[in-house]
């Protein structure tokens, strides 16, 4: 009689093991993919990001341009002009490779300097601060060289590691700059404190290339450089400058994107 109640035992030892995992995998069968870490369900449409960037201002100076003034009068380089910038881009695909990226900048910089080669009364330099910002918008339409993405099946589009790009685009630029401070009057040398301000509005035109490097599914993160050119005409305490002022320049960026 040993033997038929052993076998009945584990028998019921058996199928208490095998049932549990049996169960398991047929409703892993019967539920609908999910997608794996690094897959998504279709190509998204649509991201959203935010760029960090270093601007270096070309600062073109003319004959009468307000750079080649306060760098002659003033101990202020073109590079005093550099600024940082954040940036909020969204992008939308269109069709075939191409995408219309779609940007809002800010940048911002200010610099100390003093007259070159004048002094108070009291031998005691000069000084004044001289700032510039600029908020930009711009449209551009941007051209993947490679695959976004490749489609498997009916439930998984895997992104690319890499994705390069080119674009070309149009915008807007507002910008203000100001100085305060003492200052030298031209006429009787004489020395006085004032604030001077300038602000506009003015358009652009730019170039980028840049590439994607996929951090996961929906991440990605983006190197791009793109070259911006703007030229406004100074108003209010800087009308006498005919040339007005040069605000196009190389940028170099870092971004953090996300695939909606």
């Amino acid at each position: 009689m040993a033997h038929p109640i052993c076998r009945t035992v584990l028998g019921v030892v058996s199928a208490a093991l095998v049932l549990p995992a049996a169960l398991g995998a047929q409703e892993r069968a019967a539920r609908p993919p999910t997608g794996a870490p690094g897959f998504l369900f279709e190509m998204p449409r649509t991201t959203v990001g935010i760029r960090g960037a270093f601007n270096v201002r070309r600062a073109n100076a003319g004959p009468d341009d307000f750079y080649e003034f306060v760098t002659r009068e003033l101990t202020l380089g073109r590079s005093d002009f550099n600024a940082l910038s954040i940036a909020a881009e969204l992008g939308v695909v269109l069709a075939g490779p191409a995408d219309l990226v779609f940007t809002a900048g800010h940048s911002a910089t200010t610099a100390s300097s003093e007259f070159r080669d004048w002094v108070d009364q009291n031998d005691r330099p000069i000084t004044q601060r001289t700032s510039l910002s600029t908020l930009t918008f711009t449209v551009a339409a941007r051209w993947n060289l490679t695959s976004r993405g490749r489609q498997i099946g009916q439930f998984v589009w895997i992104p690319p590691r890499l994705l390069p790009y080119v674009g070309a685009g149009l915008g807007a630029m507002r910008y203000r700059l100001g100085q305060e401070g003492s200052f030298v009057d031209s006429r009787d040398l004489s020395i006085f404190s004032d604030r001077l301000a300038s602000g506009g509005w003015t358009w652009l035109a730019l170039v980028m290339a840049g590439t994607d490097y996929s951090l996961g599914k929906r991440l990605f993160a983006s190197a791009e450089a793109r070259y911006q050119w703007a030229n406004a005409v100074l108003q209010q305490d800087f009308v006498s400058f005919d040339d007005g002022i040069d605000l196009s320049g190389l940028q170099f960026s870092v971004g953090l994107h996300f695939r909606i």
